[in-house]
């Protein structure tokens, strides 16, 4: 895997999905951004070192009077056959797939905090509280425990906490984070006053004012992307990304970064989600399903696992711009990053779970562009 930490040179414009742009609509930012903004941005630097291959990439790929085939037989041509094969095309991607994607601070990976943790606001500092499944007399529900925190007193959990690299090898390990991270220690909010633009006269349009969140990162504060399938194509070792909303600019580089490690698995585990994920079954994770006896186990090849309780947040939506075809992208509601399942009764080789779980969390029918993408990446815990 290619490890690069990416800069922003100034503010940037991660947009989720609520359209907006007509007169008195605000833009919200959506903080993590989803992974597939990194992969098209590394994809569209491979193709972009000359700009008559990505011209040609573009023209080809949203040719739709062409079969399928055609259109990736002329690709190919196109960019060469090395390029292709770790491009690919829009229908059928290479074998380029982001692997890893998280916040970064001094070079170490950050991450939202995960849905078994609560954080709790102890004088000017933050502390955690876990959730522990347990048998809930009266609860119903497809699964057996609920998730609960174990609190001397009701108290609001605070908002905007964030794990850095020690801490997220803490709560893998079963173990409690020693500090947690604010967010105004990472990036902060700006709003920004727009006017929309007549396309025909090309001067301000009437009544079209608007405002729009930017994200403005403190010193030291940037994000890691980890790319597999790269080989064939010769991407620079650093270099300037387009990023995000308004093609905002960003300085990427190679480095050698310690991201975090899988825990090792006996007879019990937590698999905690490390980007959005798209389940076929929705909030369940491909790979489960219900058996004769009612209870959802996970198979594998080479293992399987009985799910027994989960802590999943409200449901948000992914679509996007497909910038080659000029067309948008399929919304598609998906579990958030911080999701955490967890699993007992584990039967198996360890070592191919710890497998399929480094290829992300997908079933047989996996969607590839989002598997490209690096949505359903996830990490294995200890369940202590």
């Amino acid at each position: 895997m290619n490890v690069y930490q990416v800069d922003p040179v100034d503010v940037l414009m991660l947009r989720g999905n609520r359209s907006f742009g007509d007169g008195g609509e605000h833009g919200e930012v959506s903080m993590p951004p989803w992974p597939s903004v990194f992969a098209g941005a590394f994809r569209a630097a491979l193709l972009g070192q000359d700009a008559n291959l990505l011209a040609a990439y573009s023209r080809h790929a949203g040719d739709s009077n062409r079969p399928v085939r055609e259109r990736s037989a002329a690709i190919r041509e196109a960019i060469g056959e090395r390029l292709f094969d770790v491009l690919g095309t829009p229908d059928a991607p290479g074998s380029f797939r982001l692997a890893w994607l998280s916040l970064a601070r001094h070079g170490g990976p950050v991450m939202p905090l995960p849905a078994d943790l609560l954080a709790f606001r102890s004088g000017e500092e933050l502390r955690t509280v876990p959730l522990t499944p347990a048998e809930i007399p009266g609860a119903s529900g497809p699964l057996p425990l609920r998730a609960v925190p174990r609190l001397e007193a009701q108290q609001k959990p605070a908002g905007g906490a964030w794990l850095d690299a020690a801490g997220v090898q803490a709560h893998l390990a079963g173990m409690a984070p020693a500090t947690v991270m604010p967010t105004s220690r990472l990036f902060a909010a700006e709003t920004r006053l727009g006017i929309g633009i007549d396309p025909t006269a090309r001067t301000a349009a009437d009544g079209a004012l608007y405002t729009t969140e930017a994200v403005s990162f403190a010193a030291g504060s940037g994000f890691l992307v980890g790319i597999e399938g790269m080989e064939g194509a010769a991407l620079p070792d650093e270099g300037v990304l387009r990023l995000g909303g308004d093609g905002r600019a960003a300085r990427y580089r190679r480095v050698d970064a310690a991201l975090p490690a899988p825990a090792p698995v006996a007879g019990r585990f937590r698999l905690v989600m490390a980007t959005p994920a798209v389940f076929a079954g929705g909030w369940i994770p491909d790979g489960v399903a219900a058996d004769a006896d009612g209870h959802y186990r996970l198979k594998g090849d080479g293992f399987s696992a009985r799910l027994v309780c989960a802590a999943v947040p409200r449901n948000a939506v992914v679509s996007g711009w497909d910038i080659a075809r000029w067309i948008p992208k399929t919304a598609q509601r998906v579990v958030p990053a911080g999701s955490v399942y967890w699993f007992d009764g584990f039967e198996g080789d360890h070592r191919k779970l710890a497998t399929w779980v480094a290829g992300g969390v997908w079933g047989d029918n996996a969607d590839r562009q989002r598997r490209a993408e690096g949505f359903n990446l996830a990490l294995l815990g200890e369940w202590r």
